[in-house]
């Protein structure tokens, strides 16, 4: 049986926080209250603990299977049961998934936090699997032990006495004992173990109708866990690739000046040998104003006492 659709769209034209539904990816992390987020945690984590109680209920239902305790009571049970799990499941998955696109670029904290909730749900609805297909296999081995009336058959006349065409006509000694023995049986089977036997059939039509398609579940929970692991690794990625950008950003302004202070040395050197040649003022302090660094500025005081031949 199919258990629905998990593409989030199990909170109808809203999301969980009352806000309305968007299409495609959105920052919504950045856009909810914290507070409102860890509701939508605390109450899917409360629906894996309902799943797990139920499983439980529902091991201990399969232990009455078959015993005196196995009344229509107990059927309608598990129906009731199985069908609360089914839909509990449901709106988890979509929970999950939800949960899947509003943690994406919020902290490591929350997600992690829903790694675990995966992982929890998912460990949960295996359980319940598990416990399905238990009872479906008990309620089908119990199918053919209708209870047998205890009236005594009047019997019947033995192969020998028969006339002779009537033994002709039977087919022989071991035919004759095997219909005779067939016929007892089905005058054995009462109205009631005929009505036992029905209801029998329509309570494991009704299991296997409950059954949900647990590996289908499994392999959507876990698509959504590789699809986030993806966008966590992007946005780790990014960041990487930013912080060595801005490394690099840094290590070309400290080349920038570095060049800048030897091009004013260079160009101080120039104008020192011009003055010098023309016999004119040397203007040594042309360019010091303009460096930062002391080491250079020293150089340059000491490049004008200098003769430049």
């Amino acid at each position: 049986m199919s258990y629905g659709s998990i593409d989030g769209s199990g909170f109808g034209s809203r999301n969980p926080f009352g806000g309305p539904s968007r299409q495609g990816y959105q920052p919504l992390a950045t856009q909810i209250d914290p507070s409102e987020l860890q509701e939508l945690f605390q109450e899917t984590s409360a629906n894996v603990f309902r799943i797990n109680s139920n499983v439980t209920s529902l091991e201990r239902s399969l232990r009455s299977l078959g015993t005196s305790n196995d009344t229509q009571e107990l059927q309608d049970g598990l129906h009731a049961t199985q069908q609360e799990t089914n839909k509990t499941i449901t709106t988890s998955t979509k929970a999950i998934k939800q949960l899947s696109e509003v943690v994406r670029g919020s902290s490591r904290q929350e997600r992690l936090q829903l790694d675990r909730l995966k992982n929890q749900l998912s460990d949960a609805i295996q359980r319940y699997g598990a416990v399905q297909k238990k009872i479906a296999e008990k309620s089908k081995s119990l199918l053919p032990t209708g209870q047998r009336s205890s009236k005594q058959q009047s019997p019947r006349t033995p192969f020998s006495d028969l006339p002779d065409d009537e033994k002709i006509f039977n087919g022989g000694d071991g035919t004759w004992q095997n219909q005779s023995q067939d016929q007892a049986l089905l005058s054995e089977i009462t109205e009631e173990d005929l009505e036992a036997i029905r209801q029998r059939e329509e309570a494991i039509q009704q299991i296997e109708s409950d059954m949900l398609d647990v590996n289908q579940i499994i392999k959507d929970l876990a698509s959504m866990v590789h699809e986030q692991g993806d966008t966590i690794d992007s946005i780790e990625a990014n960041i990487e690739t930013a912080s060595s950008n801005v490394e690099s950003a840094n290590e070309q302004l400290a080349k920038a000046s570095q060049h800048q202070h030897i091009f004013y040395v260079e160009l101080e050197a120039v104008i020192w040998r011009k003055n010098y040649m023309n016999g004119r003022e040397i203007p040594h302090q042309l360019f010091l104003g303009k460096i930062n660094s002391p080491c250079i500025r020293e150089a340059l005081s000491l490049l004008s006492s200098l003769p430049f031949n």
